[in-house]
């Protein structure tokens, strides 16, 4: 009877076995993907705070490059002061040496027509007496020193003139060459700060997913840690509930013994009384169903939706006039405050939901290439040449253009005549 009992616990124990062990397998591997996947979350955070010790470089180099912005600019207006007052000197000097020039001119016809040389030496021959004679000679001396000098002062006119229009010329290359070199700086910036912001993009979405994977995980073994707990205690029931049956069973098998030995011995004394078959009852060993888990399908992931096709719709000119007054910002994009691409980029998204570009650079490569006296109302001006512009603005039609001018001035409109563009360009 041990034996049996031995043998239905060692039975019941290899159950519980083979029910459990394929949910405790199912749990370490679904521990191994978590470990896995919090590996490369932790690979992830690194590269994405790299990433972000990078952008915040970026933004260090952006705010230095602000900084020289407005050094450029202040210097620029410096310089265009400079080259105004220029050209007031120069145009005051060339009155001067124009109103000299005739006073000369018209002593040198004095001179072939009155022999000036000859009335000099007769003025001084005429003198009366030794003092007269000095005196004319002192008047002579004079005159023609005067002379001299109006001449050296001509020639010393002259020269100032060539050296101011020298230096004018001079001031306003370096104009240019810092409004290139500006417009330069804002285009990489910003072509720098949008692949860092990239990158942080991706990796962040990257990250995302690795933790809905991660977070699936752990609620699979949560799961599976959870169904291994119900099995075990099923299981610790069955084997409980078949100790008893067998211990029920033994009782049972020692109760029929007892009787037959009582029967055999009644037996003895009586040939006549026949001993009757006791069989002992069986019991079988209760069995357990373990209902399998449905199988799941994945959910289909629903199409996405095409982005809306943007609308060319509105108008540029009256769109752009919206704007007069707004201040000059270097690097501005919105109405708080606008560069002078940026003021032509928003003007064009905002009238034609076109994207154009937010420095010089793009916008000159959007379409066809025309000489300023070829512009249209609508077209672009560019100032500078090809592949180093420095400024864009927006034509309105008869010489005037709207433009965001630099700092310290707002949107405004000004004429071609007062600032020349080299070429324009018919967005296409």
């Amino acid at each position: 009877m041990k034996k049996k009992l031995a043998t239905l616990l060692l039975t019941s124990s290899l159950l519980a076995s083979t029910m459990i062990a394929p949910i405790a397998a199912s749990a370490d591997e679904l521990q191994n993907k978590i470990e896995q996947q919090e590996s490369k979350l932790e690979a992830i955070q690194s590269e994405v705070l790299s990433a972000q010790q990078t952008l915040t470089a970026v933004q260090a180099e952006i705010s230095a490059a602000e900084s020289r912005s407005n050094e450029l600019l202040e210097s620029r207006i410096t310089t265009q002061d400079e080259v105004t007052t220029l050209a007031e000197e120069i145009e005051k000097l060339e009155i001067i040496i124009e109103k000299r020039e005739e006073q000369l001119q018209e002593q040198a016809r004095s001179v072939q027509v009155n022999g000036s040389n000859t009335n000099y030496i007769n003025f001084v021959f005429a003198s009366e007496s030794l003092t007269d004679l000095v005196a004319r000679v002192e008047v002579v001396t004079t005159m023609v020193s005067a002379n001299k000098s109006l001449v050296e002062q001509q020639i010393s006119d002259k020269e100032a003139v060539t050296d101011k229009k020298v230096a004018s010329e001079e001031k306003l290359e370096e104009i240019i060459g810092m409004s290139t070199e500006l417009e330069q700086l804002k285009a990489d910036l910003h072509i720098k700060k949008i692949e860092e912001e990239s990158a942080i993009a991706a990796l962040n979405a990257e990250q995302s997913t690795v933790q809905a994977d991660r977070d699936k995980f752990i609620a699979q073994k949560e799961e599976a840690d959870r169904r291994a707990a119900e099995e075990a205690a099923a299981i610790a029931a069955a084997e409980a509930a078949a100790i008893a049956a067998a211990e029920e069973a033994a009782r049972v098998a020692a109760i029929a013994v007892e009787e037959v030995a009582e029967v055999e011995t009644v037996a003895t004394t009586s040939r006549n009384v026949a001993a009757p078959a006791v069989t002992a009852p069986q019991q079988s060993a209760p069995t357990e169903t373990v209902a399998q888990a449905p199988a799941t399908t994945p959910e289909s992931t629903p199409a996405p939706t095409p982005a809306p096709a943007p609308s060319h719709s509105g108008d540029l000119i009256g769109e752009a006039y919206k704007y007069l007054g707004v201040p000059y910002v270097w690097g501005g994009k919105t109405p708080a405050g606008f560069d002078c691409s940026g003021f032509t980029s928003y003007v064009f998204r905002q009238a034609y939901g076109m994207e154009i570009g937010s420095w010089t650079g793009a916008q000159e490569n959007l379409g066809t290439k025309i000489s300023v006296s070829q512009a249209q109302p609508g077209d672009l001006l560019f100032w500078g040449s090809a592949g180093s512009t420095y400024h864009v603005a927006i034509y309105l039609g008869g010489g005037s253009y709207i433009h965001a001018p630099y700092e310290g001035r707002t949107v405004e409109v000004n004429t071609i005549s007062n600032f020349t563009p080299q070429f324009a360009v018919r967005v296409n």
